[in-house]
């Protein structure tokens, strides 16, 4: 029987002669919880149980159930398209900036700087402006989730241009423990009618999903989430449409009389359309027809109930939008405050993802850590609102004057007037320095009287002897 031990090369515990070790399975134990089974070969953590020989299956998304050609065919239905559609719209009427990360004014150098990118941003691609170019990288966020720059450099190895690129030709690669290789190995590959086009590596290549999920490769789209009520609203439209081309079922019909003939209701059909067809002026008058003719209309069937306003809420929630154009009208506060609410949950989370893909360009390619590109939304999209945050910030000493100017793209004031919060009192602004400083005078003062004797010491705090206090003896005497 064999009595040594060896250590585990993960937890580094003592296991017994067999194997097993003593934590999970003790001798004495009764219905213990077993020992557990050992690894066949000791390998790295994996981040999730990617499928065997994923980086030689290189059709693009090829593992998943939906495919990219899917998920942008889905996008096309009309009311997922308007909602995408009114999604990059939104971003484009927005303004943007480069500024300085500390808010403060920056000097010639920095200016310099500033200049540089905002050259960069302003025609990314050194032919297209910023907002024509910024629309088909959120058409691939919003549809298949694999929004893609290539990096342009120059000789010397400098960011010159930023080209967006069909995210549905990239194939991203994985290490042995499914994660994204490291810089300098290729972790992304193109691959163009079937045929691996080019290695990329992280360097040349920015994809960006927004939406990621531990045990997949690729990002989870809006469009892919509600796939099955993108079907639905397909095969809905389907049928609405049918009814103006296929239909052959009138608004309703007529009861020739009793005993006649095919032929007799062919001949009567005839002059009837000869008559009525097209001829406004013929269907206004009151028509004869033959005894025991009888009209029985057809009831429409709906062309919009509530099932389709149904479907419009769900693609409008998914993409945060308010389904307000398509329900019956809802009373005017409740239709603001769902536009608010759209803006806020679904219009800034798109926002801070495009800021920090281009913080990232900024501060990591281009190296100017203290810079950071900034949407002018405070002003665009609730100037009254923003107003009144502003003013809260100020009073309460949260922000500086400059700080706020800042974020409106205004210099600082001049002598750094405006460079120290203050809190506003009835009596006036007070520095938060100056609140500080007293503070802190204040605390020390007591911190000393408490360290005093009592008594206030031999000579008491002024100097001077203390009075002997009086007793009962002392009275009597």
């Amino acid at each position: 029987m064999p009595t040594g031990g060896q250590k585990t090369p993960i937890t580094g515990r003592f296991l017994n002669g067999y194997g097993n070790s003593a934590v999970f399975a003790p001798g004495s134990a009764m219905f213990s919880p077993g020992e557990p089974l050992l690894p066949q070969s000791e390998q790295p953590v994996r981040g999730f149980d990617f499928p065997a020989n994923f980086n030689i299956n290189w059709t693009p998304r090829g593992v998943e159930p939906f495919g990219f050609d899917a998920l942008r065919g889905f996008a096309n239905v009309e009311l997922v398209r308007l909602a995408i559609e009114t999604r990059k719209d939104q971003i484009e009427r927005l303004d943007w900036q480069i500024k300085s990360r500390r808010g403060r004014k920056a000097s010639a150098d920095s200016d310099e700087r500033i200049r540089k990118v905002e050259k960069l941003f302003r025609k990314p691609d050194g032919a297209t402006d910023f907002a024509a170019w910024l629309r088909p990288l959120v058409e691939d966020l919003l549809v298949i989730d694999a929004p893609t720059v290539e990096r342009r450099r120059n000789r010397a190895g400098g960011l010159i241009g930023l080209e967006v690129v069909d995210g549905a030709t990239i194939h991203p690669l994985i290490d042995q423990r499914g994660r994204r290789p490291p810089p300098g190995s290729p972790a992304f590959q193109q691959i163009i009618k079937g045929v691996v086009w080019a290695n990329l590596t992280t360097e040349d290549l920015i994809y960006a999903p927004r939406n990621r999920r531990t045990n997949h490769i690729y990002g989870f789209s809006p469009v892919e989430q509600i796939i099955v009520s993108i079907n639905t609203l397909l095969r809905r439209q389907t049928k609405q449409l049918a009814w103006f081309t296929e239909g052959n079922r009138p608004d309703g019909i007529l009861t020739g009389p009793e005993g006649w003939t095919p032929d007799h209701i062919r001949e009567f059909q005839a002059w009837f359309d000869s008559r009525m067809a097209g001829n406004d002026a013929e269907r206004a008058k009151l028509q004869w027809t033959p005894f025991g003719t009888k009209y029985q209309a057809f009831k429409d069937s709906p062309f919009k109930d509530e099932f389709d306003e149904w479907l419009a809420r769900v693609v409008c929630f998914c993409f945060s939008l308010p389904p307000t154009p398509f329900i019956r009208q809802m009373n005017r506060s409740t239709s603001q405050e769902d536009q608010d609410r759209a803006l806020e949950e679904g219009l800034m989370p798109l926002l801070k993802w495009a800021k920090r893909l281009f913080d990232g360009v900024i501060q990591d390619d281009l190296g100017f850590t203290d810079l950071e590109f900034a949407w002018d939304t405070i002003i665009d999209l609730d100037p009254k609102k923003q107003s009144e945050i502003d003013d809260i910030d100020l009073k309460n000493g949260s922000r500086s004057i400059d700080e706020v100017r800042a974020t409106r793209g205004l210099d600082p004031l001049p002598g750094n007037a405006g460079n120290e919060p203050m809190i506003y009192t009835a009596s006036g602004a007070i520095p938060v320095s100056m609140i500080r400083s007293n503070a802190e005078t204040e605390a020390k003062l007591q911190e000393r009287q408490l360290s005093m004797p009592l008594d206030g010491g031999a000579n008491g705090p002024s100097g001077k002897k203390p009075k002997p206090r009086k007793t009962k003896a002392t009275a009597d005497a």
